[in-house]
């Protein structure tokens, strides 16, 4: 009986156990799926490209051309001795960078020897005058005499023509002789020939110079200062140069130029004028040069911290061009390939449109046609630009108010 028992149990456990550990497993399987929430469906979101733009504004503008150049003096001389001597004294400025005025004594050399040689020049033109007043009488009595003879016409030498003649000419070379002195002797005080600043000197007190071969200063005039810029050949058409011609034909126009020069964190500019145009192509570079004058560099503004413009400095210069009646200013950036500026429309999307470029620079490109107040100008590069896809963009943009003519 107990084995019948044994039977079963393992019957039981071989045949039906499994069978209901399956069915256990699909039916909790089959609830878990009716159970199971299913995730709702979402749309994918597209990823515009952001772009930044540029609100295009007509206003009227002057074009500018931009150069840079060293100040230089408009007058430069090297002052040589004129005669010879010891310097006895130099003046109170005279000293690399010192101010002087148009006929300041600058240097002194020493004037005694000079003294005396007037003083013989003197003496000697005091003789030759004696003779020849003495000469001229005896010439007067000589014709006299002889017309009183009733012999014809005298001879020279008989009317005392040519010792009258010698001492005339002598008396003319004592005078020169005295002229010649009196200059040598203004020549020991050396003067300034115009108001201006010494840039180098040579010499001090107590030196020996030689006439017409020692070198005393350089000095250069203070009251214009002159920039040699050069100017490509493109930028030429945007500007209203000063020209000459052979037949004393020339342009009157003189553009006004802006100076800048930075002193450390500070930039200070001087406004001038383009004077001239130079008269030849620089061969190698193929530049043109026209000459900024800047009046009274040296002179301190009041409530100003501004420093002097001086020789040397380098600076940069913005030259006032031809003024546009109507033109739009928009950053160089925003010009693409073949003059195409990309604007975007009022429903987002891309547009390409072909513009008239007037001039270009590093910084900006100035338009005459193609764009329209109000358009929405493209200045982010994107690498696949196609016509008419939507844009998201930027909430800032750059103003153009800066660019309105005053």
């Amino acid at each position: 009986m107990s084995e019948n028992k044994e039977s079963n149990t393992i019957w039981l456990i071989k045949y039906i156990l499994p069978f209901v550990i399956v069915f256990t497993a699909i039916t909790l399987v089959i609830l878990a799926i009716l159970t199971l929430e299913t995730p709702e469906k979402k749309e994918p979101t597209a990823i515009l490209p952001k772009v930044e733009i540029f609100v295009a504004k007509s206003t009227g503008l002057t074009v500018e051309a931009k150069s840079q150049g060293t100040v230089e003096s408009r007058t430069e001389t090297m002052l040589i001795a004129e005669v010879s001597g010891r310097i006895q004294s130099i003046s109170n400025s005279f000293f690399a960078g010192g101010y002087f005025k148009k006929g300041d004594p600058l240097i002194e050399i020493d004037p005694i020897d000079y003294r005396g040689s007037l003083a013989t020049a003197q003496s000697r033109y005091a003789e030759a005058r004696l003779a020849y007043e003495q000469e001229k009488a005896l010439s007067e009595q000589a014709i006299e005499d002889w017309n009183e003879l009733g012999k014809g016409k005298g001879s020279n030498l008989a009317l005392r023509k040519p010792q009258l003649e010698m001492t005339k000419a002598r008396l003319e070379s004592a005078k020169v002789g005295v002229e010649m002195a009196q200059r040598d002797l203004e020549r020991t005080t050396v003067r300034a020939p115009y108001d201006g600043r010494i840039r180098e000197k040579f010499v001090d007190v107590g030196q020996m110079v030689s006439a017409r071969q020692s070198q005393l200063t350089r000095i250069y005039s203070t009251d214009t200062a002159e920039i040699r810029l050069p100017i490509a050949l493109n930028d030429i058409q945007y500007l209203d140069l000063p020209e000459a011609y052979s037949n004393n034909a020339q342009t009157k126009s003189k553009p006004k130029v802006s100076i800048n020069a930075r002193f450390g964190d500070e930039t200070y500019t001087w406004e001038g004028v383009i004077d001239r145009t130079e008269g030849a192509i620089d061969s190698r570079t193929r530049l043109s040069y026209v000459v900024a004058q800047i009046d009274a560099p040296y002179e301190k503004k009041n409530g100003s911290d501004r420093p002097p413009l001086k020789v040397g400095l380098f600076v940069e210069a913005t030259i006032e061009g031809k003024q546009l009646s109507t033109a739009i200013k928009i950053p160089r950036q925003a010009l693409r390939q073949d003059n195409t500026v990309y604007i975007i429309d009022k429903e987002n999307r891309l547009e390409f449109i072909s513009v008239k470029v007037y001039k270009t620079d590093t910084e900006w490109a100035i338009i005459t046609g193609g764009l329209d107040d109000g358009d929405r100008v493209c200045l982010t590069p994107l690498e696949y630009a196609v016509m008419g896809m939507q844009i998201e963009i930027e909430p800032e943009t750059i103003s153009p108010t800066s660019f309105e003519k005053d």
